[in-house]
């Protein structure tokens, strides 16, 4: 390339010293003028050549392709210039792959996450925080304000605010670089949970002291009359009972704790085996039968057999439980109906009373432990407050669903829906693994 451009430039250069020696030798004017015009546009043509020559290889660079087209002066520049295009394009690859990896982590999490830098200005942030922020492109929340700027004085910084039902957890912390406060991280998680658990047995602590307190105050006052000779020989037959009922009432709540701790912590794991639902419901509607009796309730039971996969005991508990409710809180002359069937192909068991019936705005707390409609008829007849925890623990544990239906004045359905016995298997031996 070089060299054509050094003949051209010498190609020129002998056009001028030939006009030189026109004009030396005295040639006409109109010839000079000629020879002149026509190395002027000789050398114009020529300097276009020779710039476009010049220009065309950095012009038409390429660094995907060899440069070896271009100037073989130049290719080393030519070559150095590639190689870092290249990296370049590398290291612009590996940062989009981390920023999308990055985008793809935070997008999924639950938790909340957000950058800021140190004029509060959102950096970065996912879809999980941008609900709770306040506004979708900044960050209004007073709670995350707060955790932020305490973040930003260089402090480790914890709030909790409640949306929508749900209560998170904000944690703040400085982002320091070379030992300068550059921004702040912030994190949202969910501890919903966390505090409905908490509440609960904070709850339960005070409920099975208030319940545990309850007999044993009943107990020990008589028994204080009694030590002390206050009470009539008449009187103690009566004060003998009630420190009788209380003492069973106490047992029975004893009891109904432990099996709730027990399904708590899985014991019973390992006493699986398959149940026969309709044998277990006749045996419970037989050892109920004479208790329906002294109230004035029947008791029917319909179906047929049903195998299911689980702790005999617990099912037995839960069956028993759904049936004693039953009696307990029915009308006089009242009915209650155990049924064992089919449901969706598989296994269900079903207790239906014409009793009392529960308000439709405590349907959903029946369940919760020590939970009752009615304290004062509860307690009348001996109710612990736990029966249907157990029956809601228990169908965990089997991974069975319940369903409750009530009307008041018309009764109560409860319905136990088991997985088949295949399933109950298969998710049993996988977890056994």
């Amino acid at each position: 390339m070089i060299r054509r451009i050094a003949w051209s430039i010498a190609a020129t250069a002998i056009l001028g010293l030939a006009l030189a020696v026109a004009a030396f030798l005295g040639v006409g004017t109109g010839t000079f003028i000629a020879l002149a015009c026509a190395f002027a546009v000789l050398s114009a043509a020529f300097a276009g050549w020779a710039a476009r020559t010049i220009v065309k290889p950095l012009r038409d660079f390429d660094p995907e392709r060899s440069p070896g087209s271009g100037y073989e002066e130049i290719a080393p520049l030519m070559d150095r210039l590639t190689r870092q295009s290249q990296l370049i394009d590398l290291q612009m690859a590996d940062l989009r792959r981390s920023q999308e990896e990055f985008r793809a982590i935070t997008d999924s999490m639950a938790e909340g996450f957000v950058l800021l830098d140190t004029d509060m200005r959102l950096v970065s942030y996912n879809p999980a925080a941008q609900r709770l922020m306040g506004d979708e492109n900044s960050m209004t929340s007073e709670v995350f304000l707060k955790t932020a700027r305490a973040a930003l004085k260089g402090q480790h910084s914890e709030r909790t605010m409640e949306l929508d039902g749900r209560v998170y957890q904000i944690l703040a912390n400085p982002v320091e670089t070379a030992g300068n406060i550059t921004g702040a991280v912030l994190v949202s998680l969910d501890i919903t949970e966390k505090a409905r658990r908490e509440a609960m047995r904070h709850d339960f602590s005070s409920n099975v002291s208030h319940e545990l307190r309850t007999p044993l105050t009943s107990i020990y006052g008589i028994s204080e009359l009694m030590v002390n000779g206050m009470v009539k020989p008449e009187d103690i037959q009566g004060f003998a009972k009630s420190i009788h009922d209380e003492s069973g009432r106490l047992i029975a709540l004893i009891n109904d704790i432990i099996k709730l701790s027990q399904l708590d912590e899985g014991v019973f794991e390992l006493e699986r085996t398959e149940v026969d639902l309709y044998e277990v419901a006749r045996s419970v509607v037989e050892r109920l039968r004479p208790v329906g009796h002294a109230r004035g309730v029947e008791f029917a039971l319909t179906g047929s057999a049903a195998r299911v996969f689980g702790i005999p005991s617990v099912i037995d508990e839960m069956v028993y439980n759904l049936a004693d409710n039953a009696v307990k809180y029915n009308v006089e002359n009242g009915r209650v109906l155990v049924s064992v069937a089919t449901i969706g192909g598989r296994p269900a068991v079903s207790v239906s009373d014409t009793g009392i019936g529960i308000p439709r705005e405590h349907i959903d707390r029946v369940f919760e432990r020590f939970y009752r409609v009615d304290k004062s008829h509860s307690k009348a007849i001996g109710g612990t407050g736990l029966g249907l925890s157990i029956v809601k623990h228990g169908a965990a544990v089997h991974g069975a669903e319940v369903s409750l239906k009530s009307n008041p004045g018309r009764g109560t359905n409860v319905t136990i829906v088991f997985p088949t016995l295949e399933n109950a298997k298969a998710e049993f031996e996988k977890q056994e693994k």
